[in-house]
């Protein structure tokens, strides 16, 4: 686990200070009277240093177990790229680019999440082998978590946190 913490954190930090950076160039409304702690910009900013905090606390753990010692090989390499784990954080990572990078740009931001949803929870539960009658339950229950995902992240973002959505 040393190795994979190690790095794990470094990709964590990067991700943690980058939307901590992001954060901070979110509209704050000042011109508009707003309230400072309730911008935009804060709960974002402040998840994004307390990812970086943990991330450095599991770096420097890593580095006392001597994780930074990789001993990679061409072996070691393809097993990884293989393994069942990394397929699905790539399907993951290839769904999270496609629905932020395409589809928000080109449908209303509700529609996007859910369909976003009902597609993610469908890939990683349908099981391709079984009938499609014995997996109705599945579908439906996709749907009903599509459905209540993104009417309610509509809801809280938009009169909540007040963030206009796409």
């Amino acid at each position: 686990m040393p190795k994979a913490d190690f790095l794990t954190s470094i990709g964590l930090l990067i991700f943690g200070l980058t939307i901590l950076i992001l954060s901070l160039k979110m509209p704050r409304y000042e011109g508009l009277g707003v309230d400072p702690y309730s911008v935009p910009g804060i709960v974002t900013g402040i998840l994004g240093i307390i990812l970086s905090i943990l991330s450095i606390i599991l770096l420097i753990r890593s580095i006392q177990q001597k994780g930074y010692q990789l001993g990679l090989s061409m072996e070691i390499i393809k097993k990884n790229i293989m393994d069942d784990s990394t397929r699905r954080f790539l399907i993951t990572l290839i769904l999270c680019v496609a629905y932020g990078a395409f589809v928000l740009k080109r449908i209303p931001y509700v529609l996007a999440t859910g369909l976003f949803v009902f597609i993610f929870v469908l890939i990683f539960e349908f099981r391709p082998k079984e009938n499609i009658h014995s997996q109705k339950r599945t579908i439906f229950f996709s749907f009903l978590e599509a459905f209540f995902v993104s009417v309610g992240v509509t809801l809280v973002f938009r009169y909540l946190f007040l963030v206009d959505l796409p």
